[in-house]
């Protein structure tokens, strides 16, 4: 395992590298066009920066706000709930309560006016004559029976006296707690938002400016419309707290709104409204919050330009330089001007080791170009040589074919690669008998088409000596099987023409079967004895078979690279088409026989690529 390098160990590393690699020499430096996107990037991250400490000092602010606004309003309820419950049970012990509403209603000011013009009592104690009063107490005794029987002065003056007292009443829970406004509104359907009470001027702008209390007979409805707990007072009989805003001052109430039962009937008459005007401690806590957001604002604003200026020292000034040395590098392809760029980068981070990385990936690319480079000449090299030994092959192959009467001869071959490794020959071993040969050396390129060359001197070396084509095979075999190192063998089939009776001596080492066309008949496949393939076995014998060619036949041989040859569904062309092919022509000449067998496999393989060499061998007998 290598023992770790520090970054700074890396870098003079590097720094070796690439002075190993420009063999030290310092070079011109050029100027290159200053960089703004780091520019950019740094006010994307404060944009970014910005809205998420403006976002977190609005969520700050409005959590604030609602938590001084509930933690305040929680503590009014439990002054505001004990008032509201105090008036609820003076209104709960009025006997006849239905009749005492309907009479203020009817007559507001007679209600009023009774206790204002009776400074001496004389209308209280005419009062206690008709309804006298409990016994140690100042509540004068009465039923709706006695009240309905009573003088209309005697029920108008129980009347004024009875809300002289709710109203005093009122006006002490009052001043139990300042800034508080109490309300009592009838919300029967025959009088929905009938005042019957108010106590405080909270509401004056609401309550239309009147004069002086008790704003009784007033219509309120439109008060009563903009709350929503008063309908469900109404229904269920519980009491709720309600936020209002009022949409005519601006100021914000927080409301008790309580049931008032009329016992005899069972139903809810009037709703109470306990109300607290709490604008001044809005206007506090808004000031208070604003205050406290500015203040945080400052600081995340300083604390933003710390980070920005930390961003800005550790990434975005490294990145700049990484992209400066980058970009010299793309202008001049050299690694040591690109790490003149980066040296400076001390950060001891994933900057610094991005800086060290590019410098390597430079030197790398360095290396990497100039390894193309010879590469590339080496190909071109070998590319030239391919095709010189391209040449050379076709040039070894006999060229010309014989121009004589009694028989008539063409070959072809088309290599898969550059080079192939098939072989054809033809040759006059004396004047009345020809050779005929074609093999296929196993694989392909270079080295099969040199085992090629020599496996075709072999053959017409030994057939020259006059010796039968067994014999000439066998020869062939074992001198291959002698130097054969490298385990490489040849198909290979071997005839003899006897231009005078057009008869074919033959013997087959491993190869395709010949096909063979009679004068006047159709081409067939003879299907002859093979024997072992060249170079593969010493000692192999091979046997001989005779073709005879009539006046007019017509022999071919070929390599497998025809009956094998595979379109793009890998189907093969296989030797029945061959056949097919050949007797749908018309073929007069051995080359007509090879063109129409060619196009006839171009067109089955379509685009699908070349896998094998593809060589063929046609002789026709025309006789003496």
């Amino acid at each position: 395992m290598e023992p770790v390098q520090t970054q700074d160990q890396a870098q003079d590393r590097t720094q070796e590298q690439i002075k190993e690699q420009t063999d030290g020499k310092g070079r011109k430096k050029i100027r290159l066009p200053k960089i703004k996107r780091n520019r950019k990037l740094l006010v994307q991250v404060g944009l970014i920066i910005s809205a998420i400490f403006l976002v977190l000092i609005l969520i700050m602010a409005l959590l604030l706000e609602k938590g001084y606004v509930r933690s305040y309003l929680e503590s009014k309820e439990e002054y505001m709930q004990p008032l509201a419950a105090r008036q609820s049970i003076n209104f709960d012990d009025l006997n006849a309560l239905g009749w005492f509403f309907d009479e203020w209603e009817a007559n507001p000011v007679v209600a009023y006016s009774y206790v204002a013009a009776d400074p001496e009592d004389k209308n209280f104690m005419e009062m206690i004559e008709t309804f006298p009063l409990e016994e140690g107490t100042t509540s004068p005794v009465f039923d709706l029976e006695k009240i309905q029987a009573a003088p209309e002065r005697a029920r108008r003056i129980l009347a004024a006296y009875i809300y002289s007292d709710f109203y005093m009443e009122q006006m002490m829970s009052y001043v139990l707690m300042q800034n508080l406004t109490s309300l009592i509104i009838d919300v029967s359907d025959e009088h929905w938002g009938t005042s019957i009470m108010v106590v405080g001027d909270v509401f004056e702008e609401d309550l239309q400016g009147l004069d002086y209390n008790p704003y009784l007979g007033e219509d309120l409805s439109e008060l009563l419309d903009g709350l929503d707990g008063v309908k469900k007072v109404k229904t269920s009989g519980i009491s709720v707290f309600e936020r209002y805003d009022s949409p005519k001052n601006g100021n914000y109430y927080y409301i008790y709104i309580t049931p008032i039962w009329d016992r005899d009937k069972g139903v809810v008459r009037a709703v109470q409204l306990l109300v607290y005007d709490w604008s001044r401690f809005h206007s506090s806590v808004v000031k208070d919050v604003i205050w406290i957001a500015g203040v945080s604002a400052l600081t995340l604003a300083l604390a933003a330009v710390l980070l920005l200026f930390f961003i800005n020292r550790s990434a975005i000034r490294p990145v700049g330089k990484v992209q400066r040395g980058v970009r010299e590098y793309m202008e001049t392809k050299d690694s040591l001007r690109a790490y003149e760029h980066m040296k400076d980068i001390k950060q001891r981070n994933e900057f610094g080791a991005l800086a060290d990385d590019v410098t390597k990936m430079a030197v790398e690319i360095d290396n990497y170009t100039e390894e193309v480079s010879r590469l590339t000449g080496e190909r071109e090299r070998v590319e030239t040589e391919l095709a010189l030994a391209s040449d050379i092959q076709q040039d070894f192959l006999p060229g010309e074919f014989p121009d004589v009467p009694d028989y008539e001869l063409y070959a072809s071959m088309d290599p898969a690669k550059e080079v192939g490794g098939d072989l054809y020959d033809f040759f006059d071993i004396d004047a009345t008998h020809v050779g005929l040969v074609i093999g296929d050396v196993s694989g392909k390129g270079v080295p099969a088409s040199l085992f090629m060359m020599i496996a075709k001197v072999l053959i017409r070396e030994y057939a020259k000596t006059g010796t039968s084509p067994a014999e000439v095979l066998a020869r062939t075999n074992e001198t291959l099987c002698a130097n054969n190192k490298h385990d490489m063998f040849v198909t290979a089939w071997f005839g003899i023409l006897d231009r005078t009776t057009g008869k074919v001596l033959a013997a087959s080492a491993g190869h395709e079967f010949p096909i063979l066309h009679t004068a006047g008949g159709e081409f067939r496949l003879v299907k002859d004895r093979h024997g072992f393939v060249l170079g593969g076995m010493e000692m192999t014998r091979y046997r001989e078979y005779e073709l005879e060619l009539e006046k007019g036949g017509t022999l071919l041989v070929y390599t497998d690279g025809a009956p094998e040859a595979t379109n793009a569904g890998l189907e093969l062309f296989g030797t029945d088409r061959m056949l097919e092919v050949l007797n749908s022509h018309e073929c007069e000449h051995p080359r007509d026989v090879i063109e129409a067998l060619d196009r006839a496999i171009a067109e089955f393989v379509g685009e699908a690529p070349q896998f094998d060499d593809l060589t063929m061998l046609c002789v026709r007998y025309n006789g003496q």
